[in-house]
């Protein structure tokens, strides 16, 4: 009778078992595969598993101020029929106009329902004509009304030119012309142009504000308090009286070819990241911005990195305040031309608003100096 080896079925066994453990291995393998995205996202073992974000929801867009209102306030825009209210006011010619840039129709209600003949004629004149600015102009260069030709109750205004003296729209029935009514048209003051300073600095809205920045020393005169001045038109019959301004100073952070000034710079995996922030400058009107040292600790400049111990987040942040002049050279040389902040300045009055913008630009350091000369002291060193 033969008898099984001893050694054989061992083999065997060992055999399964590394089988197995293989087999292990590789679906280990397959799966941190799939829960670091081909090996490339490690957040699952930091305890910051990725989730979807769900979409910001969409803003309303502010509403703006109306181009032609009735005396109470109530939009009139193209495209509508209006009774013919007691008073209208323009903020902007009728070319100017987004919301009734075709004119504005009115009509007028004739009473009794039964009356045969409901026809009327319309006409348009300064309230005083002898005023001073009124003299020797035509009321009808400024405002004009054409009436449908299928029915004269209906009629559309255009406003031509700014207007400064009132202007009366009178309704008259034809079978009757001492049956009236009377329309006042005012054109309102309206914000034209605004003005932005940082100090010294003239900001140029609606392009760029290229700076120099002092890395070598503070309390520098390059700056100071942001002001903001605006502009009025001077044709107009309503004064504005109720005038708000701000100005923000704000960035955003991307990746490293981004913009702006500040980014962040993700390398994946357990190496972390790194990123440049600072912070934005809100209700900036009558604070100070000086582009020298000051700036980085006023505004928090700061190098921030990123990395994981075992399973906890770990972010180190060096303030430029606290750098020396080399290491902010190195970071501004290789941030020149980004932008530092966006300026957005806004007037908003009665009748209109008015918003204009400016990047504020990095475009170079300076106030640092190159090697001299190295002393020595005691002047003689004596080796014995």
């Amino acid at each position: 009778m033969t008898r099984k080896s001893g050694s054989s079925v061992l083999t065997k066994v060992a055999a399964f078992l590394l089988i197995i453990v293989l087999l292990g291995v590789i679906a280990v393998g397959v799966w941190l595969g799939v829960e670091t995205q081909g090996f490339k996202d490690w957040t699952y073992f930091n305890g910051e598993q990725q989730t979807e974000q769900p979409a910001e929801e969409e803003q309303p867009e502010e509403e703006q101020p109306s181009d032609v209102t009735d005396g109470e306030g109530n939009e009139m825009a193209s495209g509508t029929a209006y009774a013919l209210p007691t008073a209208m006011v323009y903020s902007a010619t009728t070319r100017e106009s987004a919301s009734a840039s075709e004119g504005v129709t009115v009509t007028a209600t004739v009473l009794p329902e039964t009356a045969i003949d409901k026809s009327v004629s319309w006409n348009v004149a300064f309230a005083n004509a002898e005023s001073v600015w009124a003299s020797g102009k035509t009321a009808t260069d400024y405002l004009t009304v054409t009436p449908d030709e299928g029915d004269s109750r209906i009629a559309v205004l255009t406003c031509n030119e700014a207007f400064g003296e009132q202007i009366i729209l009178t309704c008259a029935s034809v079978s009757d012309p001492t049956k009236t009514a009377a329309c006042t048209v005012d054109f309102a003051q309206k914000v034209t142009g605004v003005t932005v300073k940082i100090g010294n600095v003239d900001v140029v809205l609606d392009g760029d504000t290229e700076v120099t920045v002092d890395i070598g020393h503070d309390n520098t005169d390059r700056g100071g308090m942001i002001s903001i001045e605006y502009q009025l038109s001077e044709v107009y019959t309503l004064a504005e009286d109720g005038i708000t301004t701000s100005v923000e100073l704000t960035h955003e952070i991307d990746d490293a070819e981004g913009a702006y000034f500040a980014y962040s710079y993700y390398m994946g995996g357990p190496q972390g990241g790194y990123s440049i922030d600072h912070d934005d400058i809100s209700d900036a009107a009558g604070k100070s911005l000086y582009f020298d040292l000051s700036m980085f600790e006023d505004y928090n400049f700061k190098y921030v990195t990123t990395g994981w111990s075992g399973s906890t987040t770990v972010s180190n942040e060096t303030p430029f305040s606290e750098m020396d002049t080399t290491a902010i050279k190195n970071y501004c040389d290789a941030r020149t031309d980004k932008i530092l902040w966006t300026l957005t300045a806004t007037v908003t009055g009665t009748y209109g608003t008015y918003t204009a913008q400016s990047d504020i630009v990095l475009a170079a350091v300076d106030g640092w100096d190159q090697v001299g000369e190295i002393t020595l002291d005691p002047s003689e060193i004596v080796f014995s």
